[in-house]
């Protein structure tokens, strides 16, 4: 199974679990470890959601909305599509880089 995998995962509970709870936006909704990888989903807007991998020997506290925050993680942005009924990927720290990611990231969770 591959991060990817696990993040759609992830971001699928977090989501449904929007549907029937009050998030605060830019807030952590779950965080899970595996031996030294930990990984967390954060509620970014309605239909807005942050997967975030990390290993916690590398970096303790991760901060998504940072540039800095971002070095050694990886992260992706999924977008939940109401017509289609389903997550679809936006972004990902290491293909559109930790910075224009982490503004990303707080744009969406603040607007």
């Amino acid at each position: 199974i591959t991060l990817y995998a696990i993040a759609r995962e992830l971001t699928e509970q977090t989501r449904i679990q929007s549907m029937t709870e009050s998030i605060p936006r830019g807030e952590e909704v779950a965080g899970y470890c595996n031996g030294s990888l930990t990984w967390e989903t954060h509620y970014l807007k309605p239909d807005y959601f942050l997967a975030l991998f990390y290993d916690d020997t590398k970096e303790k506290t991760p901060d998504p909305y940072t540039k800095r925050g971002l070095k050694d993680c990886q992260a992706w942005i999924f977008k939940y599509d109401r017509r289609h009924s389903r997550l679809s990927f936006q972004a990902r720290n290491v293909e559109i880089g930790n910075k224009a990611f982490a503004r990303l990231a707080h744009h969406l969770a603040t607007e």
